[in-house]
């Protein structure tokens, strides 16, 4: 069973799963972003420097990390 986090501990893991995202992403934004190589369980490979699509091929299971790579879907859908 999960045990729910409460109080001062989920800020903590909020903020800690926020930063591993920005950390993520922060080398590959601007004009001297760098490309990410992923690779899939499968083997496939996807080269990329865009947020969005680096975002949407991590298995997040942090509740504020998963809400993060949604909003930065429905962004990336609405604006292109």
């Amino acid at each position: 069973s999960k045990n729910r986090v409460k109080g001062l501990e989920a800020t903590k893991a909020n903020i800690l799963a926020a930063r591993s995202i920005s950390n993520i992403l922060r080398t590959s934004l601007g004009p001297k972003g760098m490309d990410k190589l992923l690779v899939s369980p499968d083997g496939d490979v996807t080269i990329t420097n865009d947020g969005a699509t680096i975002l949407s091929q991590m298995e997040i299971n942090q509740q504020v990390a998963r809400l993060m790579v949604e909003l930065s879907s429905s962004q990336d859908d609405e604006i292109g």
